[in-house]
């Protein structure tokens, strides 16, 4: 059980397990008797592991109630007197940061391993003009009328307003950061995807049965961006 926790330890402290820097820990997760160890933790905790071929990641749960940040939290982050609507937003525009990643259908779902701000600006002014993604939205209990109108009421750019469109994008882009998802680039005008980021998203995240949900969400045209 000793070896156990170390592993669970490692793994809240630093995200990740892998075989080059923590080759003991590595390998003690890989024994038998560990992993059954880890699935009754996981299962008691409300997180799972998610294993490729050189790296362990430890995932909390949604219910879970140790590890995953409260909205109260998550909305702190993002300013001291940020109210509700921009915790909305800002978890709609990692979504849609997310999609334009791997939004593929192909075998391999990542389209790209780097994005432009300014890309992502023009993607989320295209998806905050139409008013039939916002009926549909609304149905989905989000008001996403109300994010829209926060979104569109800024500029795309203003050096002297922190609310430009630009600078919401960037506030997103900084929590990925902060979570070892992505890395800024080219003065912090493009974010590149981390492999934390890409083996969370293709050994977990993409499952058949998550795919199905954020099509729905995404709605079909943006397959058909692919054809």
């Amino acid at each position: 059980m000793r070896e156990s926790m170390r592993i669970i330890k490692h793994l809240i402290m630093c995200n990740s397990i892998n075989d080059r820097d923590d080759a003991e820990l590595f390998e003690l997760a890989s024994r038998e008797d560990i992993r059954d160890e880890l699935e009754v933790m996981s299962e008691e905790w409300d997180f799972t592991l998610v294993r490729t071929f050189h790296d362990i990641y430890i995932v909390p749960l949604p219910d879970n109630e140790m590890f995953n940040m409260r909205f109260r939290e998550f909305r702190e982050s993002i300013s001291s007197n940020a109210k509700k609507i921009d915790a909305y937003l800002q978890c709609y525009i990692i979504m849609v940061i997310f999609w334009m990643f791997f939004g593929s259908r192909n075998s391999d779902p990542q389209r790209t391993e780097s994005l432009r701000i300014k890309d992502i600006v023009i993607k989320l002014d295209e998806r905050f003009s139409n008013e039939n993604k916002a009926a549909q939205m609304e149905e989905a209990q989000l008001d996403f009328h109300q994010i829209a109108d926060k979104w569109n009421g800024n500029l795309y750019k203003d050096e002297g307003r922190k609310q430009s469109k630009v600078e919401l994008v960037k506030t997103a882009c900084r929590i990925l950061v902060k979570n070892g998802l992505v890395i800024f680039a080219d003065e912090e005008d493009e974010i590149r995807s981390r492999k934390r980021l890409s083996d969370l998203m293709k050994n977990y995240y993409l499952s058949d049965k998550r795919i199905s949900e954020i099509s729905r969400l995404f709605e079909k045209e943006e397959y058909h961006a692919d054809d």
